[in-house]
């Protein structure tokens, strides 16, 4: 039984069962997450829908002051900005890592101004934003795991009284492994230059997405920062109901109480700050003194596939319900890569997407397999070695 038939078994027991069971909590008043705020922390997180003015406050200040670290300087004196977006998609994180470490290896991977992540891109994300040094990370937090790496699957019986499918206890562990003080102050160093680290959770007591501003937490005086940046990873990968909610603490209007964080992705499963703000108009305002042109690239590196994948589906509940879900999952990163794709012809980026080819058969559709990471992985890293075959338009779109 795969993790979405039980997750299609254990939505229906919920909602049967629903008034048997609640865990306490303190939630946050309906509608304070605007005024909620982090002991030790000052603005560390946006929320874009009810908030656009101050997430494009976040956009304007990084312009500001920058290094020139943050853009390429072209033969004619033209300043490129490249953004990456590094989107959801389980275990297919693998062929996003793998095509990183390949795109170092063919010598043509840029520095990032923005990097974004949601999910398992938000796990890739500070390892994309810090570079070739960290490919070697990178290569082993997708090579060297499996299932049990992740997570322990919670019994049946459990789960009636449980919020989730499964504990998650061994991806904090590996998370932990991984980021560390030393992983932080690198990206403090850059943050300081203007480059920004940004990923997304889903405020399931707000229903909205919350981005949060990575540098600035590890740029941060707060001795509790280490901390907080490894829950937000792992609410951003947190899938509902199949892995558990990471409970925030918050403070509004001096009280304390908890925020409910899940997976980003139940919003969008990429975004680019190219959505939040007129970039060309920020860039004029941050460097009026510069009188050359502006050239801007967004990458984004969908895990996962566009293209249809005929196949017989049995006829019963776990069928219908793994096709189903799985189809919806892939729509949603599809209409993701149209948005970007209109905010970029509004700003005037250069759109490049790249996801799994139609070509790469996988070996299972098992989740957190090793093997079939590995193999992933492999795939990728070839391809960002050999020439990444980068769309400049989304998924069934024809200019001409």
């Amino acid at each position: 039984m795969t993790w979405i038939v039980r997750l299609a078994t254990a939505s229906l027991l919920a909602v049967t069962l629903a008034a048997c069971s609640a865990i306490p909590r303190q939630a946050e008043p309906p509608g304070s997450a605007g005024r909620a705020s982090f002991s030790g922390f000052d603005t560390i997180r946006y929320l874009p829908f009810t908030d656009p003015a101050g997430t494009r406050e976040l956009v304007a200040t990084a312009f500001v002051n920058e290094s020139a670290e943050c853009y390429d300087t072209l033969p004619d004196g033209t300043r490129r900005y490249n953004y990456l977006a590094v989107s959801g998609g389980g275990s297919d994180g693998a062929f996003g890592a793998g095509l990183l470490n390949g795109w170092t290896k063919s010598g043509e991977r840029p520095t990032f101004k923005f990097v974004t992540g949601v999910s398992t891109g938000a796990l890739i994300a500070p390892f994309a934003f810090l570079g070739p040094k960290y490919d070697d990370v990178l290569k082993k937090s997708y090579t060297t795991v499996g299932a049990d790496h992740i997570f322990i699957a919670h019994s049946l019986l459990s789960i009636l009284w449980s919020e989730s499918l499964t504990d998650t206890g061994p991806l904090r562990e590996m998370v932990a492994s991984y980021i560390d003080d030393k992983v932080l102050a690198d990206i403090a160093i850059e943050h300081a230059k203007g480059r920004r680290l940004l990923v997304a959770t889903t405020n399931l007591d707000a229903e909205q997405p919350v981005i949060w501003d990575l540098g600035a937490i590890a740029s941060s005086k707060s001795k509790d920062k280490l901390k907080l940046f490894r829950e937000i990873l792992v609410a951003s990968a947190a899938i509902p109901a199949v892995f558990p909610p990471v409970m925030l603490d918050v403070e509004v209007d001096g009280k304390k109480y908890d925020e409910m964080h899940v997976d980003g992705g139940v919003f969008f499963q990429s975004f680019s700050m190219a959505s939040a703000a007129n970039l060309p108009e920020v860039i004029a305002a941050a460097h009026p003194d510069f009188a050359g042109k502006v050239n801007q690239r967004l990458f984004i590196i969908r895990n996962g596939r566009v293209t249809p994948d005929p196949k017989q589906v049995p006829r019963g509940l776990g069928g219908i319900a793994v096709r189903a879900i799985g189809s919806m999952f892939k729509v949603s990163g599809i209409n993701d890569l149209w948005r970007l794709y209109l905010s970029t012809i509004h700003d005037n980026i250069e759109f490049r997407y790249v996801s799994i080819p139609i070509e790469y058969k996988g070996t299972t559709e098992e989740q957190f397999n090793e093997a079939e990471m590995i193999n992933q992985y492999k795939f990728g890293e070839n391809m960002g070695r050999t020439g990444i075959p980068w769309q400049q338009t989304p998924p069934g779109y024809s200019p001409k």
